[in-house]
C-alpha cells in the first residue's frame, strides 16, 4: 500500500471538509501539500538570485549587453528544448522522482554560471541551466495538477505564489548581499544551494511515489493543439505580456511618464506584489467561481491595468502594473490547471505544451516590444500589448471548459 493511501486514511487533513479552506492554508499544515509548493519556491529562489547576480557576473568576465542577450538566449533554448523531452522522462523515471531529478539538477547547474570565467562557459553553464529549469517546472506543474486530481482540491495558483515567492526572496537577499559585500559572493550561493537541495530532499518523501498514467502517442501528437489551442494562444500572450513588464517597466516609467529615479523600480515592485498576493488567493476564488471565470476575469483585469499603464502618469501606470500583476497572477495557474483536466490527454505532454507556449512568448515578447520602441516608443509597445491581452480576453469568453469546475 504506498503512503498516498496511507495519508488518505490517516491524516483529517483530507476529509471532505476541509477542501474549502484557503489552499495557503492546506499546504502550511500538511506536508504532503507543503512539499510541491517547496519546489516552486526553491526554483524561482534559484534562478532568481542568478538574475540579481547578473551585472557581478557581466563585470567579472567582460562582455558586452548584445553578448548578455545570447547568453541568456541560451537560458531560454535549453528551457525550451526540454518542453519536447519532458514528457518521456516523466514516463522513465515516474512523475514524483522526476520533480526530485529536476530540483537537484537546478541546485548543481546554478552554481555553474559562478564558477566560470569564459563567456562561452557562460552560455554553455545557462544552457544547462536551462535545461533543469524547465524539466523542473514541468515536472512540477504535472505534480500539482495531479494532486489536484487525486485529493480534488485546488492548489495549483498557491503553487504559483511560492514560485513569486522565492522571485521576492531571491530580490531581498541579493540586495542585502549586494549592499554590504557589493556583490553576490560564491559562498552565499553555495549555501542556498545546499539548504535548497537538503529541504527538498527531506519533503520529497511525500511525492515521490505519486505517478500519473501516460499515452503511447508521439510526443508531438498534432491530436494535442486542437483541443489546446486557446489556452497555448493566451499562454503566449500572458507570458509575453509578463515579460514586458519583468522588462521594459521601469524604463517606461522614465521615458513615457518622465518619473523620478526613485518611482523607476516601484512600477515592477507593484506587479511582483499584487502577482504574489493574487496566486495566493486564486484557488479559493477557483473553488468558489470556477476556473473558466477565474481566467476571465484575470484577462478582463489584465486589459485595464495596461489601459491605465496607457494614460502616461505614474501613479495610473505604478497602480496599472499592479493591477495587470493581479490578473496574470490567476492566468498561468488556472491554464495549467485546465489543461491537466483533459481526460484524453497526457498531462505531462499537455502542460509541456502550455510551458512552451509561455516559454515561447517569454522570451520573444519584450524582444518584439524593443524592435517597436526603437521605431517609436515603448507606449505603442504596450498599445501592442493590450490589443493582444484584450484578445486574449475574448477567446476566453468563447473557452469551453474540459470538465464542469
Amino acid at each position: 500500500m504506498n503512503s498516498l493511501v496511507v495519508l488518505n486514511r490517516s491524516s483529517t487533513i483530507f476529509d471532505p471538509r476541509y477542501y474549502s479552506m484557503k489552499a495557503l492554508g492546506l499546504i502550511l499544515r500538511s506536508q504532503y501539500f507543503f512539499a510541491p509548493a517547496l519546489i516552486f519556491l526553491s526554483l524561482n529562489l534559484c534562478v532568481g538570485t542568478w538574475a540579481v547576480s547578473i551585472p557581478q557576473i557581466k563585470s567579472q568576465i567582460g562582455f558586452s549587453e548584445a553578448a548578455l542577450g545570447i547568453a541568456i538566449l541560451c537560458f531560454g533554448f535549453g528551457t525550451f528544448v526540454m518542453i519536447l523531452f519532458s514528457p518521456k522522462l516523466i514516463k522513465h523515471f515516474g512523475l514524483g522522482k522526476a520533480c526530485l531529478i529536476g530540483i537537484i539538477a537546478v541546485c548543481i547547474a546554478f552554481l555553474g554560471p559562478y564558477l566560470i570565467s569564459t563567456y562561452i562557459g557562460l552560455c554553455l553553464a545557462l544552457f544547462l541551466l536551462g535545461l533543469s529549469t524547465g524539466f523542473t517546472d514541468i515536472s512540477m506543474n504535472t505534480l500539482v495538477s495531479q494532486i489536484e486530481s487525486i485529493q480534488k482540491v485546488n492548489i495549483m495558483s498557491a503553487n504559483h505564489g511560492f514560485f513569486s515567492l522565492g522571485g521576492v526572496l531571491s530580490g531581498g537577499l541579493g540586495a542585502l548581499c549586494l549592499s554590504y559585500f557589493g556583490e553576490v559572493p560564491f559562498w552565499f550561493v553555495l549555501g542556498l544551494s545546499g539548504l535548497v537541495l537538503i529541504l527538498n530532499l527531506y519533503f520529497s518523501r511525500s511525492y515521490t511515489a505519486i505517478n500519473v498514467e501516460h499515452s503511447d502517442s508521439p510526443s508531438l501528437d498534432l491530436g494535442y493543439i486542437k483541443p489546446l489551442f486557446v489556452l497555448l494562444i493566451i499562454g503566449f500572450i500572458c507570458m509575453a505580456g509578463e515579460g514586458a513588464v519583468a522588462d521594459w517597466s521601469a524604463l517606461y516609467l522614465e521615458d513615457i511618464c518622465h518619473a523620478q529615479p526613485k518611482w523607476w523600480a516601484v512600477g515592477f515592485f507593484s506587479f511582483s506584489i499584487f502577482m504574489t498576493l493574487g496566486r495566493f488567493l486564486g484557488d479559493g476564488i477557483c473553488n468558489r467561481y470556477g476556473s473558466k471565470n477565474v481566467l476571465t476575469f484575470g484577462l478582463f483585469a489584465s486589459v485595464f491595468g495596461f489601459g491605465l499603464i496607457l494614460l502616461k502618469s505614474t501613479f495610473w501606470a505604478i497602480f496599472g502594473f499592479g493591477l495587470v500583476g493581479l490578473g496574470l497572477s490567476v492566468v498561468v495557474p488556472e491554464l495549467f490547471r485546465l489543461g491537466g483536466r483533459y481526460p484524453k490527454l497526457d498531462k505531462s505532454r499537455s502542460i509541456s505544451l502550455i510551458a512552451g507556449s509561455g516559454y515561447i512568448g517569454f522570451l520573444i515578447g519584450p524582444v518584439l516590444l524593443g524592435f517597436i520602441a526603437d521605431f517609436s516608443d515603448l507606449w505603442w509597445s504596450f498599445i501592442l500589448v493590450l490589443v493582444l491581452v484584450l484578445l486574449s480576453f475574448i477567446m476566453s469568453l468563447f473557452y469551453k471548459t474540459p470538465v464542469e469546475d
